[in-house]
Order: structure tokens, then C-alpha cells, then sequence
């Protein structure tokens, strides 16, 4: 029954897909104009590492408030804002569209004195990824296939795929004043942005690997939802050109604890036929509280060997404050992958 579901799912993502293309233009010029529900979000993200330094921001727009995360991690000290959340309009973290490219730009103080100004422009080097249409069929189908098929299963699956979450590769370049000492940086960068319903609290658990250099880029997420016990998609960027993952063997038993995990290693099967070995190790990291702690998520800057390439990028594990609740309390190892 595995099978015959999900070749039934691919089918219906296919078509949905085709007839529902990606529609970058719109995406891009979303706002919240007359937007009433809190629960709709408007998120823009930025992480951009290399050896030396590295950097990211999220400013999650909402009617009610601004989510604003912004950190800098450089010479082995972390500098971030301590403040999670601002009155809608009032973050000190800003970004704007100029164009076909972005601006990120803040003043203010992270940790407890240091003083920072910072501005930089996003530059895009890649195609935009969506993770609806650009990510194998496979993937998601899978997922739905490892479920029990009811009118339930269906009528919950609203709560996924009202999302738009899309991402595109590039540098971020700018200049930083860090306590008086002006810092210029060129850093390679992976721009995030998702809109739509997004209920922090409906997630049971989520990891989400990302690497980047001038030379690659990786992506790994693995989300938990209470319709959908294990959801993985992926993609990976170097001199081949992109390439999506078709399977990967992380051991969830690694991610189901509810702590941070400190190194994680992990095989990816690619739709070239590759198999690729990916580790990470955290370096350092800072902890986000969603709707009064009900789900927490760590955002880690972490070392990577991609494909035997070292990269430097995100480790983000996230968990719901009910643990009863993680992968559904499904047997991990019967779940199909």
C-alpha cells in the first residue's frame, strides 16, 4: 500500500504544481497589506558564512509584531541581539527590496554593550528554489504516504501547504561598525523567504542543515508536523549545477531528544545518481522562543565537510514544548524514507 499511495501522491503533486506554478514576481512583492490575521507571517532570512565570519537575520513581519533575530559571529565571539520580538514596525532590523537585489541594514546593541551598525545589499547568484514545485515529488509523497489516509489526513494538510517558502543563493556584501572598528565583509549568502499561515506551535520538531561557500551550497530539512510524521527534501549546488536529494539516512533518533545535537553526519542521495557524506559541528548558537515558549527553536552557526569540502553554515533544530509530540511518537526506524 506504501507504493501504490505514493505513486498516487506524486501524480496529484504534479498536477497540482502545474497548475499552481511558482509564481516568482508575486512572491517577491508580498506584504501584509490589509492583513488582520496574526498568524499569517511574512519572513525574510539571510545567512552568509565563510572561514572568518558569520552572519544571519530574520525579520518575521506580522500584524501584531516583528520576529527579529540578528547575529554575528566573528574571531570566535558571538554578538547577538537579545531582544526576540518588537511592536509591528518597530525592529531595528530592516530589509527592503531595491530592485532585483535586497538590503539588510541595522542599528543597535547586541549582547549587552556592544554597539553595532550594520548594512549590506544581497546580490543573487542562483535561480530561486521553491520548495513546492522545484523539490522532487518523491519527497513529499512520500512523507503523506507513510501516513493513515482519512478525510482528516487531507483536511490537515491545509496546515502545510499554505506556506510559500523559497530560497536563493548569493552574496551578501556590506560593511559592519562593530564598537567603533569598521569591518567590511563579502560573504557568501542564502536568502530565505516564506509567507503565508505559520502557526509555530503546530510544528512537532524540525532540523534544518544548511552550508555555504563560493564554490556550493547544501541544504537538508527534515520537518515533523501532526499530519505529517517526517517530511525530508534537499537540494545541492557545486560545479555539477543543482541537484535535488532523493533519499538521505540521518539517524532520527539523533534529533528526537529535544537537545541540541552538538555533530550530526549524514548520506544524501542525489538525482544524479551521487551519494555525497555530510557532517556538521556546532560552534555556537542562540535560542528563540515562539508564542510564549510553546515551541523553541536553536539557530547554530556550525562547521561542515560537504562532499569532502569544508563550508561553514546552520545547524536549526526546533521542538515543540510538548516532547510527546516529536515525529508523532512514531517507531523512527519503521518510518519509510
Amino acid at each position: 500500500m506504501f507504493r501504490l499511495k505514493k505513486r498516487i501522491m506524486c501524480r496529484m503533486l504534479a498536477k497540482r504544481n502545474k497548475q499552481k506554478p511558482f509564481d516568482y514576481q508575486y512572491a517577491e512583492d508580498f506584504s501584509l497589506e490589509g492583513e488582520k490575521d496574526p498568524l499569517v507571517n511574512n519572513s525574510y532570512y539571510f545567512s552568509a558564512h565563510d572561514e572568518t565570519m558569520s552572519f544571519f537575520a530574520r525579520l518575521g513581519r506580522r500584524v501584531n509584531e516583528d520576529e527579529t533575530w540578528f547575529v554575528v559571529y566573528r574571531e570566535g565571539r558571538l554578538y547577538s541581539l537579545k531582544q526576540e520580538s518588537f511592536p509591528s514596525g518597530a525592529s531595528p532590523l530592516i530589509v527592503e527590496k531595491c530592485g532585483e537585489s535586497w538590503t539588510v541594514s541595522f542599528r543597535g546593541k547586541v549582547n549587552e554593550n556592544d554597539e553595532v551598525v550594520f548594512r549590506a545589499k544581497f546580490v543573487a547568484r542562483q535561480e530561486p528554489i521553491d520548495f513546492t514545485s522545484n523539490m522532487p515529488a518523491e519527497r513529499m509523497a512520500t512523507g503523506i504516504a507513510n501516513e493513515k489516509w482519512n478525510r482528516a489526513l487531507f483536511a490537515g494538510l491545509q496546515h502545510v501547504s499554505g506556506q510559500c517558502h523559497y530560497e536563493q543563493e548569493g552574496m551578501l556584501e556590506g560593511e559592519m561598525t562593530l564598537n567603533g572598528k569598521a569591518i567590511q565583509f563579502q560573504l557568501p549568502c542564502v536568502r530565505d523567504h516564506s509567507f503565508g499561515k505559520r502557526d509555530w506551535s503546530y510544528m512537532n520538531n524540525h532540523l534544518w542543515l544548511m552550508a555555504v561557500s563560493a564554490s556550493r551550497q547544501f541544504n537538508y530539512s527534515l520537518v515533523s508536523y501532526p499530519v505529517i510524521s517526517a517530511l525530508e527534501v534537499g537540494n545541492y549546488r557545486d560545479e555539477a549545477g543543482q541537484h535535488f536529494m532523493l533519499q538521505a539516512d540521518l539517524d532520527f533518533w539523533q534529533v528526537a531528544t529535544g537537545k541540541i545535537p552538538q555533530e550530526l553526519a549524514l548520506n544524501v542521495r542525489l538525482d544524479d545518481r551521487r551519494t555525497i557524506r555530510v557532517t556538521a559541528k556546532v560552534l555556537s548558537g542562540v535560542s528563540y522562543h515562539f508564542q510564549e515558549g510553546r515551541y523553541i527553536l536553536h539557530e547554530n552557526i556550525a562547521e561542515f565537510q560537504v562532499d569532502g569540502q569544508a563550508c561553514r553554515g546552520i545547524l536549526e533544530i526546533g521542538f515543540n514544548r510538548d516532547s510527546s509530540r516529536f515525529f508523532n511518537q512514531k517507531a523512527l526506524n519503521r518510518i519509510r524514507r
